[in-house]
């Protein structure tokens, strides 16, 4: 129910009572007109009736009435904010990467925030997922200048391709058809983009829309550490190190048996740490791996979701939620979500409330990670 609803709810069961108890109806019709000729005057013109609230709205508000639910945060701006590349205030902090839907178009796309949860913005409109869909459990990465996403797609007419949203031009790329997880890495120069498909690895050429086919590394994850010159290969129950040409440099053996499975695997923005769950040896940890020192790893129960880095070294998230004080008109409460921050150094964890927690009738939020991170902190 919106405001102006509710405000004039409060005014008609004492207005009404006091007239039916103390008047006929004649007199009342008789005194409403009187009051009418004193209020508005002979022959003049009758006063204006004065706006209504919900008009004197800045525009930036919409009317929707799904939108009136979040009359708790009077803040929130009830229209998508959508990210602007290039926007100086937008991309002067590490924002979170995820996907999500709002409410009432229902349809899930990409967002962006900061660390805390606010400035959500949307990073690409609905409107251009008329017949074709982001693929599930696949992670979109974007470049290192922002710009570009790259992103597994299925279309209605192509089946399943490997495509680039340009967030300067709001269009998408067409890079190759292709089946199978894409494990896109982004070159340093966000010129180039690595990719799985279909069996095959690829390397396109953003500047030329050049598609060329790479010496396979056969993986069940690559990932191109932040040197920008060795790959990281996922090998179930350890990891190879390849030169940026596929060449072998290095084998490590993580000392775990045949039935071990690194699950998540994920690498830090400060080249210091790989991540995984671990699956196959009874129930599933959490494992952080030192590069510069696989005998050093950190192993913790699994008690929360996975973890994804932070853009603080030494710091990893995880998300979280509660059930809100605050309730829906229906009587339940809103999801609270926050992060888990583990310290790797201290193992200490803090909370920490997400911010526009539920704007835009959001639920399930889907992160992928952080982006946007300038100097190590």
């Amino acid at each position: 129910m919106s405001l102006i609803s509710e405000n004039t709810a409060r005014f008609k069961p004492f207005l009404t009572p006091m007239l039916t108890k103390s008047f006929s109806r004649s007199a009342v019709i008789m005194l409403l007109s009187v009051a009418t000729l004193l209020l508005t005057g002979c022959g003049e013109e009758p006063a204006p009736p004065a706006k209504q609230a919900v008009e004197e709205q800045p525009s930036r508000f919409s009317k929707d009435k799904r939108a009136y639910r979040h009359t708790y945060h009077p803040e929130w701006p009830k229209e998508v904010r959508d990210e602007v590349y290039g926007d100086k205030e937008t991309f002067s902090t590490p924002r979170v990467l995820f996907r999500a839907e709002i409410e009432w178009i229902g349809i899930e796309t990409l967002f962006s925030a900061r660390m805390d949860g606010s400035d959500r913005r949307r990073i690409i409109p609905e409107s251009v997922f008329t017949g074709k869909n982001m693929v599930d459990g696949h992670k979109p990465v974007r470049s290192p200048d922002n710009r570009y996403i790259a992103i597994s797609m299925y279309n209605n007419e192509l089946g399943y391709t490997r495509e680039i949203w340009d967030a300067k031009t709001q269009q998408f790329i067409l890079m190759s058809e292709g089946y199978g997880y894409a494990h896109f890495n982004w070159t340093k120069d966000s010129e180039n983009v690595i990719f799985y498909a279909s069996g095959k690895h690829y390397n396109y050429h953003v500047p030329t829309k050049k598609l060329t086919e790479r010496p396979i590394i056969y993986s069940n994850g690559l990932y191109l550490l932040p040197d920008g010159k060795t790959f990281l290969a996922d090998k179930k129950n350890k990891y190879w190190l390849h030169d940026f040409n596929g060449d072998v440099i290095e084998k490590v053996d993580l000392g775990f048996n045949t039935q071990f499975t690194m699950k998540y695997l994920k690498v830090s923005p400060f080249d210091d740490y790989i991540y995984f769950v671990s699956e196959g040896l009874g129930y599933p940890k959490n494992y952080w791996i030192n590069l510069s020192d696989p005998s050093k790893r950190i192993i913790l129960p699994r008690k929360a979701g996975t973890f994804f880095f932070s853009n603080k070294k030494n710091k990893v998230f995880s998300p979280a939620s509660r059930d809100s004080t605050e309730l829906m008109g229906n009587g339940r409460p809103y999801p609270d979500y926050y992060f888990i921050e583990l310290d790797l150094t201290t193992k200490q964890e803090k909370e920490i409330p997400l911010k526009e927690s539920n704007i835009w009738g959001m639920g399930t939020l889907r992160i992928f990670g952080v982006f946007n991170i300038k100097d190590e902190q």
